[in-house]
């Protein structure tokens, strides 16, 4: 149960966080603000979990590596399209056509991971897609 109450937690705080980019967006604040703002949260982040969690921080380079280029992909190329759909579309339509990235990462983890695709999966994905056609207006 500890589990499910952290996703939730997690969950409610997305929920909340792309409102607030929302309103900033448009109030003037620019893309680029935003980007600065969330590294500046990501480092306030390591190190109150370095500090607070007392958590060593010791890591392989190409391990290192790997996770900046997932930052970079996940983080902050991947935030300046949302930022951008955001500034579009709304808090309200933007956050439901993210919401498809669990296909993409279903589909990459089949592919690049050799992870196993289930009967759960096929049809999670396509209400994914169904989802995203609904909210999208297509």
């Amino acid at each position: 149960m500890k589990g499910e109450i952290l996703a939730l937690i997690s969950a409610i705080l997305w929920g909340i966080a792309p409102v607030i980019d929302r309103y900033a967006l448009s109030n003037g604040a620019p893309i680029y603000t935003a980007l600065t703002v969330r590294a500046v949260g990501a480092l306030l982040a390591m190190i109150f979990i370095v500090f607070a969690l007392r958590t060593s921080f010791s890591i392989r380079l190409d391990l290192t590596i790997l996770l900046l280029i997932a930052g970079a992909i996940g983080g902050a190329i991947a935030m300046i399209f949302y930022y951008m759909a955001l500034d579009v579309l709304g808090a309200s339509r933007t956050v439901p056509i993210t919401a498809i990235y669990p296909m993409f990462t279903a589909l990459f983890s089949i592919l690049l991971l050799s992870e196993p695709l289930t009967p759960k999966m096929v049809v999670g994905i396509a209400f994914i897609i169904l989802g995203v056609v609904i909210v999208s207006e297509v």
